[in-house]
């Protein structure tokens, strides 16, 4: 949680700074199927600056990552999904940043949030590459990739938000020092 009277300057660094991080994460892991440090990196964006910078900073980091992704950009109603997708985790650290201090919060962000980014994705895949199998035989067929996604956003989550917390705490005392 970055200081409320920080100016619009400091939000925008910490801004940028954070897209940088999400997609630099993002390629980072990228050969690892569904493990990924990039909804952790949304929704950090929105537990540290809030529900408008969080929406900002969480699409920005997904479009940006899936436009210059190395496996190629993806097909406009996915990278839509994909923005949507990343807005809203962006957003989930905002409105749930009370309660991110608690591992099993966190954990549960994660699962909800990813499930819904799953969801959401899949259906635009879907569309953008239909195939011969129904809609639910589609969404089923992923269910061992979206397990491994849940589980693993869930463990990151859990583990890594009170670690940020005990950081971003530390920061505003060592800021309070300076000031004084």
């Amino acid at each position: 949680m970055i200081s409320r009277n920080k100016s619009s300057f400091h939000r925008i660094a910490y801004s940028a700074v954070l897209i940088a991080l999400g997609v630099g994460l993002g390629y980072a892991l990228a050969w690892v199927p569904n493990i990924e440090l990039v909804s952790f990196t949304a929704v950090l964006g929105g537990f540290l600056l809030g529900a408008g910078y969080g929406l900002f900073v969480g699409a920005t980091i997904f479009l940006l990552y899936s436009f210059l992704s190395p496996f190629g950009m993806a097909p406009l109603p996915l990278w839509i999904a994909q923005g949507i997708g990343g807005a809203l985790l962006g957003l989930g650290g905002a409105v749930f940043s009370e309660h991110l201090k608690k591992p099993l919060y966190a954990a549960s962000l994660a699962i909800a949030a990813t499930l819904f980014y799953d969801v959401i994705t899949n259906a635009a895949g879907y569309f953008t590459f239909p195939t011969k199998s129904t809609f639910i035989i589609y969404i089923t067929g992923g269910i061992v990739f979206g397990a491994v996604h849940l589980l693993a956003n869930a463990i990151i989550f859990a583990l890594m938000f009170p670690m940020m917390i005990k950081l971003v705490k530390i920061q505003n005392i060592i800021e309070v020092n300076k000031s004084r």
